[in-house]
């Protein structure tokens, strides 16, 4: 869970997490990486942590030492917890948008063999009710967009809501993707599409953020119009 400036929003999250991973069998090891956040984020989830750690439900918090972004935060959670030999790697983002009720389901569909789980809100069952208009059209178009260069196997390129199996994180090169914000997602998306035996879509309902404000700048949505032909065409399977 990749966090800058969520110090609002964090000892809910954590919380809600360990209450909803409570009947998933196992361990359950959830990896907090501050993105040199000036806000104390770090401080508070290692005060939280201390109160809900368990033998089934750790926490443990990373902080990088320079602000780096959303996708290099997000890969150094994903190699520790590859390096620890965990099963199934799940990301999220830690503005409270993912509701934890939905993790049982992508552990679910992980145990019946999925390799790939992708957390959807352009299936049915997905939504997105309480974005603006303006955003909506952003982002459901900007998926369509992808699909076009990248393939239909999957409807959400841009959603921050997947899990990945160690197996399928491995045979991909994290350290060579260096799209930021949602060109991350797209491009780790694309790589592990050409990659997974077994994909699968969850349905989700993203609310907006409860506290604070979005973080991604405008820039990256027109950068990604020019990362999706070039990872189709550079890309090799």
């Amino acid at each position: 869970m990749p966090t800058y400036s969520e110090v609002t929003n964090i000892q809910l999250l954590l919380k809600s997490i360990k209450t909803y991973t409570k009947t998933i069998n196992g361990a359950n090891f959830l990896v907090v990486v501050d993105d040199n956040s000036p806000d104390g984020i770090s401080d508070l989830a290692r005060q939280t942590a201390k109160i809900l750690n368990s033998p089934n439900f750790n926490v443990k918090i990373i902080k990088r030492k320079i602000k780096d972004g959303y996708g290099k935060a997000c890969i150094e959670g994903m190699k520790y917890l590859i390096s620890n030999d965990f099963d199934f790697i799940m990301s999220m983002d830690s503005d409270l948008s993912h509701n934890p009720r939905y993790l049982k389901k992508f552990v679910n569909k992980a145990a019946s063999n999925s390799d790939f789980i992708v957390g959807s809100r352009y299936i049915d069952g997905g939504a997105t009710p309480d974005w603006s208009i303006i955003r909506k059209l952003l982002s459901r178009y900007g998926n369509y967009y992808a699909r076009i260069f990248l393939g239909c196997r999957i409807s959400d390129y841009t959603g921050g809501f997947n899990m990945y199996s160690k197996n399928l994180l491995e045979k991909i090169d994290l350290d060579s993707i260096n799209a930021s914000g949602y060109g991350f997602l797209i491009e780790l998306k694309y790589k592990a599409l050409m990659q997974a035996k077994n994909i699968f879509q969850i349905p989700i309902i993203f609310h907006y953020r409860q506290n604070g404000k979005s973080k991604i700048p405008k820039i990256t949505i027109i950068k990604n119009f020019s990362l999706v032909p070039r990872l189709k065409f550079t890309v090799k399977k």
